[in-house]
């Protein structure tokens, strides 16, 4: 059997392409890119899309801002420059409602003539009213309104519940309000004091004239058993009360324990009526447990 003779020079090329194809590198495998968080992060470090540079400038922006804000501004004041002219929009009429048996007409129309030239959107109401409620007689005054040019005035006046002192009138609602006719150098002084003749005399100190008729109106209220009228309560610098019936009686009820001592006087009073003669008479009810009477001669 032959034994095959290799060529020398093909196995010594064979053996140099052996040790080159061992040392040259392999390719690597592709892998997925490193993120800022780790290998296994989401967040890739090359942006996906471009990011496009703005067109407009932020200064460019604010002063686009500005100049509309100040458009605006400046078409709101023409609009108003425009809305208060008295010539374009007038107050053509004025009605005032409610019943004025007291107010001087007078000097209610000059009040209000002294705004209606302002125009019909730029009169100012709080104003009107103000000069209108300071009138002596004007408890409150409501005023609006009443497109295109009417302005409507509801006037409630006081109403008068006593006088106090010599010329001041207290009202329903407890207010003290001195009208000119009850003025002394006012030539119809004379004339309204009868006028207001009817209503029951208060007299205090200054700043009293609200509890005096809140115990003018809980005596009323205890007397109107016995048929009688209080005519007048009168109030000293001490608290000191003395209260006006009528059948010329007077009742003295002190400077404390007035509720006490009315009921003690509403108590014996019926006993007493019948004896009691039409002169006056003056129940003293300031003892601490009882009473003395002065003026009847038939007791």
């Amino acid at each position: 059997m032959s034994t095959p003779v290799l060529d020398k020079k093909n196995v010594m090329d064979k053996a140099v392409l052996d040790t080159a194809e061992t040392r040259a590198p392999r390719p690597r495998a592709k892998t997925a890119p490193v993120s800022a968080t780790g290998r296994a992060g989401t967040v890739r470090r090359t942006p996906i899309m471009p990011v496009t540079t703005p067109r407009v400038s932020p200064a460019t922006r604010w002063f686009i801002g500005a100049a509309g804000t100040l458009a605006v501004v400046f078409a709101g004041l023409l609009a108003w420059q425009y809305l208060k002219n008295p010539v374009r929009f007038p107050v053509s009429n004025v009605d005032v409602l409610g019943t004025l048996d007291y107010t001087d007409r007078a000097a209610l129309q000059a009040k209000v003539s002294a705004f209606t030239d302002q125009g019909f959107y730029t009169l100012d109401i709080d104003a009107l009213r103000n000069e209108v409620e300071s009138l002596p007689w004007v408890a409150e005054a409501r005023i609006a309104r009443e497109w295109p040019g009417r302005v409507k005035i509801t006037v409630e006046e006081h109403e008068p519940a006593a006088r106090w002192n010599d010329d001041g009138l207290i009202s329903k609602r407890l207010e003290l309000f001195k009208p000119p006719q009850l003025a002394t150098e006012d030539v119809r002084y004379t004339e309204w004091q009868q006028i207001f003749a009817s209503l029951p005399e208060l007299r205090g100190s200054a700043g009293r004239h609200s509890e005096v008729l809140d115990d003018f109106r809980r005596y009323t209220s205890a007397l109107s058993t016995l048929d009688l009228e209080i005519q007048s309560l009168r109030e000293d610098d001490r608290l000191s009360q003395t209260v006006q019936l009528g059948r010329n009686l007077t009742l003295r009820l002190g400077y404390e324990d007035h509720e006490r001592r009315l009921g003690r006087f509403v108590t014996v009073f019926p006993r007493l009526a019948e004896s009691l003669a039409t002169d006056p008479v003056t129940f003293d009810m300031r003892y601490s447990d009882g009473f003395s009477v002065a003026g009847a001669r038939a007791l």
